[in-house]
C-alpha cells in the first residue's frame, strides 16, 4: 500500500528532546513496529524573555535561542514542560506504548496532565484527573499507557488554570494503513498548528481577578504554535515588538495534511483560513470523516480539526489567518503565520490583514448552527467508518449548561455582599450543568473506592441537601451499568464546548431554538417532532459546541468503566463548577489499581 510521505528529520534522541530536536518514535509508522516512548516532562515555572533571549527581540538572532520564549513579545510569568511553549509534542505511532515522567518543580503548586483523545481503555488510572483518576502530582508521576487512539489529539494540564499559562502540546498517533492516504502526499510533523489564546500576566491572578474584582478574564491576543505578534501594540501605545510569526512551509504541487488544535482557555472559538487556498477536512478529532472542502473552519477549545491544503498556487508566501470570536471581539484577538512555499523568498505576506469576525465561504462548525447554504455543521459530516446507531437507547439524560445568578460561596458572601446586593459590574453568574456547581471529591473514587464522597448527589434524585439558599454544590454524578447505550441531551445558555473524558461519541442533531432555551423547551420540540437524529454514520468526536440557544444531542455506547469527567473546556467555566462525573459500570469491571499508586484524601480525626 502506497503510504504518505512524511517529511521526518532523523537525528534522533530519547527522553526530553530539547526543542527542535526529533524523538526516535516520531517516525515513518510500519505494521508491525512498535516501540516504547519515553519522554522527560520537567514543569518549570518560567518566564518569557527571561536571560535565555539574551539581546532578544533588538537582536532577532537571539530570539531563536534554545529555551528562550518570546510569545508576543510581552513579558509575563508562565509555565513550561522543559521551558518550551507550546511544550514538547508527542508523535507516535498506533500502538507505541506511551511513558512519560512528569517531574513538579513548581514552588507551590500540585498539577495533573490529560491526554486529550486517549480513551484510556484498560489503562483509567492515567486519564491525568485530580481527585478523580488520581492524586495531584506533587513531587513525581509515571504516566503509562498505549497510543491507542490514532488521530491528532493533545495533552494539557488538569490542574487550575494551568493550561492557560502554558501547560500543553500536542500528541499525535499515526497509523501504518491510514484510511485516508489518498488523500494527500504529504504529513509533517512539522504541519501542527496550536492555537492557544493569551493574556500579559498571569492567568491565576486574572482568574482570582474575574473571582473577586472587575475584571473580565478576556484574551489579549493569540498565539499560533507559541508565536505571535502583538498586533494592536501601537494603536494601544504599547512598545512594537518585532517577534518572529510561525511558518509552516509546503512542497508546490503537493497536498498536505495540516493538523489543527484548539488549545484555548477562554471564550474564544477562533476562525481560520488560508489566503487563497482551500481546506479540505479529512477528520474532527481524530476521527475520520468523509472528506469535505471549506474556506474557513471554526474551532472552539478542545476541538481538533485535520485538514489537507493542496499548494496549487503560484510559488509566494501566504497569510494564515485566525480571529477570535466571542469574547475575544471585544479586544479583536487576531494572529497570523506564513504558509510558505519551497522557492519563495523569506519574507512575509504583503497584504493588510484587518480583524473580521464574520468570515465569507463555506464554513466548518459556525457558531450558529443554521441550515445556511455556506454552513456545514459538524452534524453535517459523515463518519468514514460507516455506522448505524438504534433507534431506541437504553439511558437518555439532560444536562443543561447555564450562567446563573446565584449566590456562590466563592465569589459572595449572602450576609456581607448578595449576588443582588452588588451593582452589576461587581456580579458574576456562577457556570453550572442543571442548576448545579460541581465539587470535587477529596479523594479519586477510581483508585480509593472506599473513601466516602461527602457530597456525592446522582442525576435524577433529590438535591435539595446540598443547597444553601439559591446555591447548590455537590459531586454531581450520572451512573450507567456497563454497556448501556446512551444519548446525552446537551442544552446550552451561551456558548459551550463539551468534553467528555473516556470516550468517543456520535453527534446526533444540532440546532438553535432561541435566546433563553431550556431543557423543556428542547423536551417539547422533541416530542413534537422537530428534531431529526442523524443515526447513519453521524460524525464521532470527544469535544462538541454546544450552541448558544440550542441543544446537541450525542450518543454512544458505554463500554468503557470508570469515573470520567464531563465538563465545559472554557478553562474558569470547568474550574468554577460546569462540570459532573460520568460514572459507567462497577469497580469491579475495572483493571486492578497499579502496584504502589498514590493515594490522598481528607485528615480530620476527632478531637
Amino acid at each position: 500500500m502506497q503510504l504518505p510521505r512524511l517529511l521526518l528529520a532523523f537525528g534522533v534522541v530519547v527522553g526530553a528532546a530539547a526543542a527542535g530536536e526529533r524523538h526516535e518514535c516520531e517516525r515513518q509508522c510500519v505494521a508491525g513496529d512498535t516501540r516504547t516512548c519515553k519522554y522527560e516532562f520537567n514543569i518549570i515555572e518560567y518566564h518569557t524573555l527571561s536571560r535565555a533571549c539574551y539581546d532578544c527581540p533588538n537582536t532577532l538572532s537571539d530570539c531563536a535561542r534554545e529555551e528562550c520564549i518570546v510569545a508576543d513579545g510581552a513579558s509575563r510569568p508562565l509555565l513550561t514542560v522543559n521551558r518550551q511553549l507550546p511544550g514538547p509534542a508527542i508523535q507516535v505511532c498506533e500502538g507505541d506504548r506511551v511513558v512519560v515522567d512528569v517531574h513538579n518543580t513548581q514552588f507551590s503548586d500540585t498539577d495533573t496532565i490529560h491526554w486529550h483523545g486517549q480513551h484510556m481503555r484498560d489503562y483509567q488510572y492515567y486519564d491525568g484527573v485530580p481527585f478523580v483518576t488520581q492524586c495531584p502530582i506533587m513531587g513525581s508521576f509515571r504516566y503509562d499507557f498505549p497510543a491507542a487512539t490514532p488521530g491528532t489529539h493533545w495533552w494539557h494540564s488538569h490542574a487550575g488554570v494551568h493550561r492557560g499559562d502554558g501547560l500543553f502540546g500536542a500528541l499525535v498517533v499515526r497509523q501504518a494503513e491510514d484510511s485516508l492516504h489518498g488523500a494527500y502526499e504529504v504529513d509533517s510533523p512539522d504541519h501542527v498548528l496550536m492555537l492557544h489564546d493569551w493574556i500579559h500576566g498571569s492567568t491565576n491572578d486574572e482568574f482570582l481577578g474575574f473571582q473577586h474584582s472587575k475584571s473580565m478574564g478576556v484574551a489579549n491576543t493569540i498565539l499560533l504554535n507559541g508565536k505571535g505578534r502583538d498586533l494592536h501594540a501601537e494603536s494601544e501605545g504599547r512598545e512594537v515588538v518585532n517577534t518572529a510569526l510561525e511558518v509552516l512551509q509546503v512542497t508546490p504541487g503537493l497536498r498536505h495534511r495540516l493538523r489543527i488544535v484548539s488549545a484555548s482557555s477562554y471564550i474564544c472559538p477562533m476562525a481560520v483560513s488560508v489566503d487563497n487556498h482551500k481546506l479540505t477536512v479529512i477528520a474532527v478529532d481524530g476521527a475520520d470523516v468523509v472528506p469535505r472542502t471549506v474556506d474557513v473552519l471554526e474551532i472552539i477549545s478542545g476541538e481538533r480539526v485535520d485538514v489537507v491544503l493542496e499548494a496549487n498556487q503560484p510559488v509566494g508566501n501566504y497569510w494564515i489567518q485566525v480571529h477570535g470570536l466571542v469574547e475575544c471581539s471585544t479586544k479583536e484577538c487576531m494572529q497570523v503565520a506564513v504558509l510558505r512555499y519551497e522557492g519563495a523568498p523569506d519574507t512575509e505576506p504583503t497584504e493588510q490583514v484587518e480583524y473580521n469576525p464574520n468570515p465569507s465561504g463555506t464554513i466548518l462548525n459556525p457558531l450558529f448552527p443554521t441550515p445556511v447554504e455556506n454552513a456545514v455543521d459538524i452534524v453535517d459530516l459523515d463518519a468514514l467508518t460507516p455506522s448505524v446507531l438504534p433507534e431506541e437507547v437504553d439511558k437518555q439524560f439532560h444536562l443543561m449548561f447555564s450562567m446563573n445568578g446565584v449566590n456562590n460561596s466563592f465569589f459572595f458572601n449572602q450576609e456581607l455582599y448578595p449576588f443582588n446586593g452588588v451593582s452589576p459590574e461587581w456580579q458574576r453568574n456562577s457556570p453550572q450543568v442543571n442548576d448545579l456547581t460541581f465539587a470535587f471529591p477529596q479523594a479519586p473514587p477510581l483508585s480509593q473506592p472506599n473513601v466516602n464522597i461527602p457530597k456525592l448527589c446522582l442525576y435524577g434524585q433529590d438535591v435539595s441537601p446540598f443547597c444553601e439558599g439559591d446555591f447548590c454544590q455537590c459531586t454531581y454524578v450520572v451512573e450507567v451499568a456497563l454497556g448501556d447505550t446512551v444519548e446525552m441531551v446537551l442544552v446550552s445558555q451561551g456558548y459551550h464546548p463539551f468534553h467528555l473524558h473516556g470516550y468517543y461519541f456520535h453527534v446526533v442533531a444540532m440546532g438553535v431554538i432561541g435566546p433563553g432555551t431550556t431543557v423543556q423547551d428542547v423536551m417539547d420540540l422533541d416530542a413534537a417532532g422537530g428534531i431529526t437524529r442523524k443515526l447513519q454514520d453521524a460524525p464521532l468526536k470527544d469535544t462538541v459546541l454546544v450552541p448558544n440557544g440550542g441543544y446537541t444531542i450525542i450518543r454512544f455506547t458505554a463500554d468503557n468503566p470508570g469515573w470520567w469527567i464531563m465538563h465545559c473546556h472554557f478553562m474558569y467555566h470547568s474550574e468554577m463548577g460546569m462540570a459532573a462525573l460520568f460514572h459507567v459500570g462497577t469497580e469491579e469491571d475495572l483493571p486492578p489499581v497499579p502496584q504502589g499508586f498514590p493515594s490522598c484524601g481528607p485528615f480530620m480525626p476527632e478531637i
